[in-house]
C-alpha cells in the first residue's frame, strides 16, 4: 500500500497536533465549507488555475500536478473547470475551488457548472479602483446566485490591477478584503502585506475567514514557508498558494510543510525539515 508524504508525516494514523493552535472548530453556515476547511478551521489550498493563460510551469501535465500535490496532503485545489474535469479522479475527496474567471460575468453559468461537477466553492477576482473595471457588481450578481445553491464564493481582491503594485498597500488590500465581504464572499483569499501587527488588521476588517495568497515565487521554499507562518500569526485561516506550491521541486512535500504550519502549529524550521525529507 503506498504511503502518502502527509500521512508519513502523522504519528499513529492522526495528525500531529502537539503544537496546533487553539483555533476553535469551525461551525459554518454553508456544509460545503467543511469540504475547503479543515476541522480546525484551517486550509491549505493550491491554486492550479494558471492554465487559464495556456501551459504554465508546473501544470503541463495536470493530472500529475494534481496528484503530487494531492499526495501532499492539501486541502482543497483551485482550479478551472477544464482541469477539474481532466483530474477528477486524482482529486478524489479533495475539496475543489472553481475558478471562474471569464472574459464574461459569470455569475449566469458558473453557479450550475459548478453545482454540476461537485465543486465545494466558486472562486473570482475583483479589482477595487481599477477605473475601467472592478468586477464588484459581478460579485455580488455570483454571492446571490450562488446563495441559492448553498454553494461558497471566495473573493480574490486585487488593488486596482496586478500590473499596479504601488496600489497594493496595507490599507488598500484591507479595503479589497472588506469589500469583498460586503459583497457577499463566504471567504477572501488576499495579499500578505506589511507586517505581520498591520496584516492583522486586514483580518480583523474583513467579515468572513481570510487565507494569505502566494504571489510571486519566493526567493527560497523557506521564504515561502516564513510566509505562511507570519499569516497564520497575523490571524489567517491559511494560505492559498500557487507558483510557491507547483513550481517547487517536490510539490508534495511543499504542501506537507505547509500543513505543518498551518494546522500543526510547527515553527518554520521544523517545517522546512520535510522539504529534505528522505524518499
Amino acid at each position: 500500500m503506498t504511503t502518502s508524504f502527509a500521512e508519513s508525516l502523522q504519528t499513529n494514523g492522526q495528525p500531529d497536533t502537539s503544537t496546533a493552535s487553539t483555533a476553535s472548530t469551525a461551525s459554518w453556515p454553508r456544509r460545503r465549507m467543511h469540504h475547503v476547511f479543515a476541522r480546525d478551521g484551517r486550509a491549505v489550498i493550491a491554486a492550479m488555475d494558471a492554465g487559464i493563460k495556456g501551459v504554465a510551469p508546473g501544470l503541463a501535465d495536470g493530472r500529475a500536478a494534481v496528484r503530487r500535490i494531492v499526495d501532499g496532503g492539501v486541502d482543497a485545489i483551485l482550479a478551472t473547470i477544464g482541469l477539474a474535469r481532466a483530474a477528477s479522479d486524482e482529486l478524489g475527496g479533495t475539496g475543489l475551488i472553481l475558478a471562474l474567471d471569464s472574459e464574461i460575468p459569470s455569475a449566469g453559468y458558473g453557479v450550475q457548472q459548478a453545482v454540476r461537477w461537485g465543486a465545494d466553492a466558486l472562486e473570482l477576482k475583483v479589482f477595487p479602483g481599477n477605473p475601467q473595471v472592478t468586477k464588484l457588481g459581478e460579485l455580488r450578481e455570483l454571492c446571490a446566485e450562488a446563495d441559492r445553491f448553498g454553494m461558497p464564493v471566495m473573493a480574490e481582491p486585487i488593488p486596482v490591477s496586478f500590473k499596479d503594485v504601488e496600489a497594493h498597500t496595507v490599507t488598500n488590500v484591507a479595503n479589497g478584503a472588506r469589500l469583498s465581504s460586503e459583497a457577499g464572499a463566504d471567504f477572501v483569499k488576499a495579499q500578505y502585506v506589511g507586517t505581520v501587527d498591520e496584516f492583522r488588521g486586514v483580518v480583523d476588517g474583513c467579515l468572513v475567514p481570510l487565507l494569505a495568497l502566494g504571489g510571486p515565487m519566493k526567493p527560497t521554499p523557506v521564504h515561502a514557508l516564513q510566509m505562511a507562518a507570519d499569516a497564520v500569526e497575523a490571524g489567517a485561516r491559511g494560505v492559498v498558494y500557487g507558483r510557491n506550491i507547483v513550481e517547487a521541486e517536490r510539490p508534495d512535500r511543499m504542501v506537507a510543510a505547509l500543513v505543518e504550519i498551518v494546522h500543526g502549529g510547527a515553527s518554520v524550521r521544523a517545517a522546512a525539515k520535510h522539504l529534505n525529507a528522505p524518499l
